[in-house]
């Protein structure tokens, strides 16, 4: 149960990083990142870069809740980059809402108790990033290699204003997403709106059967390049296509 789960990361960490509103605004600013739930419980999804295939994937995932998690809900969702390369086909294409710069990789620190966790190609000998590979490559979604994919992120849930962390998913290896009826029960608790179990099941339902609609996305046949479609550093070995 979300109200069980022990938190590790710490809200002192988050709350005063400097984000920056960059996508679709005319001028760029800067904001503290409790500004973004300081009226409005918010999910906040903190991905390692916006070319990465599992990234798209997650966003796409969470995406297709977004009725259900903004409307009937009432809570904000948006996701954190490190890098703005490709953020704003991420954005177009995967996500649709508000993407913000973490310029000093805040939050991945505090993902990882103050340090960054990076994830190499070690990941690739681990049979869990394989079962994730196989995943995606079901969904369709694919990737590039376009900037630094090493440094591992996660998902929060925030309650509104200062009342902390309700739930996290931290991300050990590359495609390590957060599940979908884990998230809403996490939201469904910290907005006390409720959600019937066959509502839950039904996400995480969606949320697999996403692979399969992914098939016939333009993402899926247009993109010529499929041995690209990579999470991980910006410069694989030749002999992967992961």
């Amino acid at each position: 149960m979300t109200a069980q789960q022990n938190i590790k990361t710490r809200y002192d960490d988050i709350k005063n990083i400097i984000l920056t509103d960059f996508l679709g605004v005319e001028t760029e600013r800067t904001l503290p990142a409790r500004e973004i739930w300081k009226d409005q419980p918010t999910v906040v999804i903190v991905i390692r870069r916006p070319g990465c295939q599992f990234c798209r994937e997650e966003a796409r995932i969470f995406d297709s809740n977004r009725e259900l998690i903004e409307q009937r809900m009432s809570l904000k969702m948006v996701c954190i980059v490190h890098e703005k390369e490709g953020s704003d086909i991420f954005q177009k294409d995967f996500w649709h809402g508000k993407v913000y710069h973490d310029q000093d990789k805040g939050f991945y620190k505090a993902l990882g108790g103050g340090q960054l966790r990076t994830g190499g190609w070690g990941q690739l000998i681990r049979p869990s990033f394989w079962v994730n590979f196989a995943r995606n490559k079901k969904s369709g979604v694919k990737g590039n290699f376009e900037g630094d994919g090493s440094i591992l992120g996660g998902l929060l849930v925030l309650r509104a204003g200062e009342g902390g962390i309700a739930y996290e998913h931290i991300e050990n290896v590359w495609g390590d997403i957060a599940r979908a009826d884990k998230v809403l029960k996490a939201c469904s608790s910290v907005t006390g709106v409720s959600l019937s179990e066959d509502a839950i099941a039904q996400a995480q339902q969606d949320h697999q059967q996403l692979h399969q609609k992914m098939q016939d996305s333009s993402h899926a046949k247009g993109q010529a390049d499929a041995s690209g479609s990579a999470c991980g550093p910006a410069s694989p070995p030749a002999t992967t296509s992961a």
